[in-house]
């Protein structure tokens, strides 16, 4: 066998393994992603387990910012079923989903929205920032008081241009909101992280398939 079908095989071989190791991964990241506007939060009262401590200690955290219990849900995603809690302000202009992660940091979105489509996002503690047209999201990576900090300071100046905030007072509020924003926005956020997986995935399919020419046509 020449050095050229040799190097042809060990690359074929090499790319093949890496491409079955990341493909379920990537499969799943661009399942949630492509069908994110089209899914629907749904309210999973009655049905959700009873909060973990990770919710409730964040949920204490909140408390003296305002933020009280309104409810939970659920959400069907390619990877299974998965509830989030809900908080939101005694002043009605915001609302937090507190969702437990089994692996790595737990995240806690804020969301404040406006009559003319105006969204602001803040989440804690990790996640992609994102500005356009319609949409700002915010990371911050320290504390969540820090977040709710953040997230205030952001309602305040938005209110400044596009009026009062949206008001959250019940489930049906919070859930028409959310049906609002993934109509508008879909999966802009997941876009970059899906990539991320979605891309070398891709490459190493890219490589198997040469390489295997590569190897087929080499004498």
């Amino acid at each position: 066998m020449s050095i050229e079908r040799v190097f042809a095989l060990i690359v074929f071989v090499s790319s093949g393994l890496l491409l079955l190791r990341l493909a379920p991964a990537a499969l799943r990241s661009w399942q949630i992603y492509t069908g994110t506007g089209a899914r629907r939060q749904e309210d999973a009262a009655g049905r959700a387990p009873l909060q973990p401590a990770g919710v409730s200690d964040r949920a204490a955290l909140l408390a003296p910012f305002g933020y009280q219990h309104l409810g939970e849900t659920r959400l069907v995603l390619p990877v299974g079923e998965r509830f989030a809690w809900i908080l939101a302000t005694t002043d009605t202009q915001s609302y937090a989903i507190l969702v437990e992660s089994p692996a790595g940091a737990s995240l806690t979105g804020i969301y404040s929205a406006w009559l003319d489509g105006t969204w602001l996002a803040t989440i804690h503690p990790r996640g992609e920032a994102f500005d356009r047209h319609g949409l700002q999201v915010r990371i911050v990576s320290t504390t969540l008081e820090e977040a709710v900090a953040v997230h205030r300071s952001g309602i305040e100046r938005l209110t400044a241009n596009h009026g009062a905030a949206r008001p959250i007072r019940t489930m049906r509020d919070m859930l028409a909101l959310d049906a609002d924003y993934r109509t508008r926005f879909g999966g802009s956020r997941l876009k970059p992280i899906t990539m991320r997986i979605v891309i070398p995935t891709l490459l190493a399919g890219l490589i198997a398939i040469l390489s295997l020419v590569l190897l087929l046509t080499t004498p």
